[in-house]
């Protein structure tokens, strides 16, 4: 998997959990795509950071959509972002709980097991 393909799979992964949860307000969101602006690779807790286009708030629209900051936390640190194994940060389809949504700083923080990559 290519970063490209990464980010777009991600952004259904998020529509996916966002839609599983039990609060109406954010089980009504939804993703629309991902723009990294930060790479923390090497940071005490590594992550990649920037905006997260979101839809479906309640009282809004349905095409409106809101620039909101996400943090994907990579789990290790790492010495350049051509060593990202993309596949590995994909949260994996058959677990949850690893999104959290803050409505009111528009933020969402996503935290997948890493999955050890076998040679």
């Amino acid at each position: 998997m290519n970063e490209a393909e990464f980010w777009d799979s991600l952004e259904y992964r998020v529509c996916d959990e966002l839609a599983s949860f039990t609060e109406k307000e954010i089980r009504s969101l939804w993703c629309d795509g991902f723009v990294p602006q930060q790479f923390a690779l090497d940071a005490n807790e590594p992550y990649i950071g920037g905006r997260v286009w979101i839809g479906g708030i309640i009282g809004r629209r349905p095409d409106y959509q809101e620039d909101w900051q996400f943090r994907l936390m990579i789990g290790k640190s790492i010495h350049s972002r051509a060593e990202i194994v993309w596949d590995t940060l994909l949260p994996p389809e058959n677990k949850t709980g690893w999104l959290t949504v803050d409505r009111a700083r528009k933020t969402i923080v996503i935290a997948p097991q890493i999955k050890s990559r076998k040679s």
